[in-house]
This record gives structure tokens, sequence and C-alpha cells, in this order.
């Protein structure tokens, strides 16, 4: 799955990437996000540490989970205002 695949266009796509900063490799996230990330990763036998995975991961929470922030991603126009969007979420994962 990719992120087009969620009905995201490019534009909502992108400001989550941009936000997301991902790079390979377990991210930089709070432990109790990591450990969401490893849980979901296992129950659906993927590796954690990829992005492939993490952003299947991102894009089920913001689909069922954070549901608020995944139709205000829908609602986005530009990059910009996709970044705006996901803003929340993002800052819930970040370490302190």
């Amino acid at each position: 799955m990719t992120l087009l695949d969620t009905g995201w266009t490019e534009e909502q796509a992108q400001g989550l990437l941009d936000s997301l900063k991902l790079n390979g490799g377990m991210p930089k996230w709070k432990p109790e996000h990591l450990q969401r990330l490893r849980d979901w990763s296992s129950t659906r036998q993927k590796d954690a540490s990829t992005i492939e995975a993490q952003l299947e991961f991102i894009a089920d929470e913001l689909l069922h989970s954070f549901q608020a922030v995944g139709m205000f991603l829908k609602r986005a126009h530009t990059v910009e205002e996709a970044k705006e969007a996901v803003r929340p979420y993002v800052r819930r994962l970040a370490p302190e």
C-alpha cells in the first residue's frame, strides 16, 4: 500500500512525508509510539524498521486511530496545508 492508495492526493502525501522526516531504520519517536509500530508490524509480518512499514502504519493510524487528522489531511489542497494538517499527529510522535 502506498499513501496514494489511501485516497490522498500527491500534495497530501508529500506534505505527510515531508513532516515525518523518515530516513530508514527505526524512527526517533516516543517509546509508546515505537511500541505501537512494532506491535502493528508484528501482527502483519512486516519489518518495522522499513520506511514502507512505517508509512503503512501511519496511514492506518490516520485512517482509524487518528481519523480527525486524517480527515483534515484529506481537505488539504497544497503541500503546506497538508503539513499543517498532520502537525498535531507528528507532534505526538516526536520525543520530548
